[in-house]
Formats: C-alpha cells, sequence, structure tokens
C-alpha cells in the first residue's frame, strides 16, 4: 500500500512516501528491497526533486525490521529542509525504552516506537 503517508519537505524537493504492508526484511537504509521475507514490516522511500525530475533518493526501513511491524504507519514526517525524517510505528513490540535499548526484546506487543534519521 505505497503512499499511505506522505511528507514533503518545506521547499518542495524532498518527498518521503510510506509503503505500509513492503515486505523486505532489509535492515537501515539502502538494504535489499526484494529480500521478502518480513510480511507487513513497512518501508519509507525518500525522493528527491532536481530542477523538473524526481529521482528516489534511499530505501529506509527501521533498524530492527520485524514482521508485521508496519514502519511508518504512525507519523511521518520530514524537517522543513527535508534533511531529518522521523518515522513511527504502533506495532513495534521492542520493550526497548529511551535512547540505545535493546530493539530486539520483542516482548512488549504492540509499543511502538520511533526512528530518526
Amino acid at each position: 500500500l505505497l503512499g499511505s503517508s506522505v511528507s514533503l519537505s518545506s521547499d518542495g524537493n524532498t518527498l518521503a512516501v510510506v509503503s505500509t504492508f513492503e515486505p523486505s526484511g532489509a535492515i537501515g537504509v539502502e538494504g535489499n528491497q526484494f529480500n521478502d521475507v518480513s510480511t507487513g514490516a513497512g518501508a519509507v522511500y525518500l525522493y528527491a526533486r532536481v530542477k523538473a525530475v524526481w529521482s528516489q533518493r534511499a530505501y529506509i526501513k527501521a533498524p530492527n525490521t520485524d514482521l508485521l511491524d508496519t514502519f511508518g504507519t504512525s507519523g511521518l514526517q520530514l524537517s522543513e529542509d527535508g534533511r531529518i525524517l522521523a518515522v513511527g510505528t504502533s506495532a513495534e513490540d521492542s520493550a526497548a525504552t529511551g535512547i540505545g535499548g535493546n530493539q530486539a526484546d520483542n516482548t512488549a506487543s504492540g509499543a511502538g516506537a520511533v526512528y530518526l534519521y
């Protein structure tokens, strides 16, 4: 489901688009988009416009991609200049708290998370 959430930078030159149920098991930025082992994990595609041409700039996944996390469905926001991206998910199950917690601890079903890039 591409486009379930979008964010456009204030200058109109950077666009972030969520693909809610994108199934790749990739982790972080620029992983393998065709590694379809994590049904419903979700992804964000980042596009940049130079003059009148739009092109994909980045393919973004959570740093702890997992089944049914629906990365990006609980918020997507670009900073005004398009250099910072916040991505939220309410389906993340990690019990990590604060910054730098154990993201692999999936004992808190539906705890949610926000990731900054």
